[in-house]
């Protein structure tokens, strides 16, 4: 039993290498550093003869919800109030009604070509449907492009911002499949608390906690460890009280980021790192977590899905979220189309119909993972290409 602690310790420890080498070696070739991470996870679990079979569905589905929390916050916490006044109708209302509009149009369309019923295509289009944080910042950060009019801000915002609302089409649509009551108007206020609760609880404790560390007077290395028990207490308390975790966690980042601190940049730096490492071990237990050998069968399919999700549905939905917002130049939709990016998000998001185990959970499971792969692949790939040819940034 020794011994296998120790070896676990240092297996993680060499992956944890081996990550950090992958990614600044991937980054090179202009591939996302996640990509390297999530092939890692892939090469290592469920994947051929000597591989250990890895395949624990809830306790991956736990291990990402408290990644993604520390990921969100630290995304809000660098985020600055004046910029973000600047761009939220838009970041709103692209994580809202471009995010419906995205679910909406890859369900209808896969419902239509592969014959599913409704409610099981609205829900791949649910779990797919939202523009991943981790993504978002990982390869804005590593592309070096600086973006005009804030477009860089919007796209940070909105993936900040949506996971609440394809979440929450997730549990929904989840829930309706698997029970035989199938009154889907009861979800509305459901999705009202969901979010109200989330943004109140997320500024709320966000206020709260920055009063106790101030009026605390902690040392400098003591207050980062109050942040992260702030930011395990209001996920739990999400979680509990049925709101938005993701979005609390979110709101709180942006509250707290916002407050005068003494030490604001080692807090920032902290977090940071943090962030990173939290991608890390999301990647590398979401590649776990996948079959190889699922994969050759529906790869097909997959890809024709990723196709309707990057070329025609969320460009449909964006535009058409823009009908509602001060009008901008069609370079500047163009682009906040095509940066629709997937990550970890959407395989997480899967994984709550796996736990509930329904009949086409694991078909949806798979085809997020090639999703994820090809949004990473040929969106995350040209995202400094098309700002230049757009002329939207240097």
């Amino acid at each position: 039993m020794e011994l296998n602690y120790f070896y676990t310790i240092l297996i993680i420890s060499i992956l944890l290498i081996i990550s950090v080498l992958t990614g600044k070696l991937a980054s090179r070739f202009g591939i996302s550093s996640l990509l390297g991470i999530l092939a890692i996870g892939l090469a290592l679990g469920n994947g051929g003869v000597y591989d250990f079979d890895y395949n624990n569905p809830l306790l991956t589905l736990k291990i990402s919800q408290i990644a993604l929390c520390f990921i969100l916050f630290s995304g809000g916490f660098s985020t600055r109030w004046k910029k973000l006044m600047e761009i939220a109708p838009q970041g709103i209302s692209l994580a809202t009604i471009g995010t419906l509009a995205t679910a909406l149009i890859t369900g209808l369309a896969v419902h239509f070509i592969f014959s599913w019923s409704m409610l099981e295509s609205l829900l791949l289009g649910a779990v797919i449907s939202s523009t991943d944080a981790a993504a978002v910042f990982s390869i804005l950060a590593s592309s070096n492009l600086k973006l005009k009019n804030n477009i860089n801000y919007v796209l940070e915002f909105e993936s900040g911002t949506n996971d609440p609302m394809a979440y929450f089409l997730t549990i929904s649509l989840t829930s309706l499949i698997s029970s035989s009551d199938k009154n889907g108007w009861m979800i509305i206020p459901h999705f009202l608390w969901n979010t109200i609760f989330g943004i109140a609880s997320g500024y709320g404790f966000g206020t709260l906690i920055f009063l106790l560390i101030k009026r605390s007077k902690l040392k400098k290395g003591q207050t980062p460890m109050m942040l992260l028990a702030a930011v395990l207490f209001i996920f739990a308390l999400n979680e509990l009280c049925g709101g938005s975790a993701f979005l609390a966690v979110y709101v709180a980042g942006i509250t707290l980021g916002n407050k005068k601190w003494d030490n604001l940049d080692y807090n920032l730096n902290f977090y940071e790192g943090l962030s990173w490492l939290m991608e890390a071990v999301l990647f590398l237990v979401l590649g776990l977590q996948v079959y190889i050998s699922n994969l050759g069968e529906i790869y097909l399919s997959g890809l024709l899905i990723s196709i309707i999700l990057i070329v025609i549905a969320r460009p449909l939905a964006t535009w058409f979220t823009y009908l509602f917002l001060k009008r901008r130049s069609w370079q500047h939709k163009t682009f906040i189309s095509w940066v629709g990016l997937k990550g970890a998000t959407p395989i997480v998001f899967a994984l709550i119909p796996l736990v509930e185990g329904l009949a086409v959970s694991e078909y949806i499971f798979n085809v997020s993972f090639i999703v994820v792969i090809s949004s990473i692949l040929i969106q995350g790939s040209t995202v400094a290409w098309l700002g230049r040819v757009l002329k939207l940034g240097q």
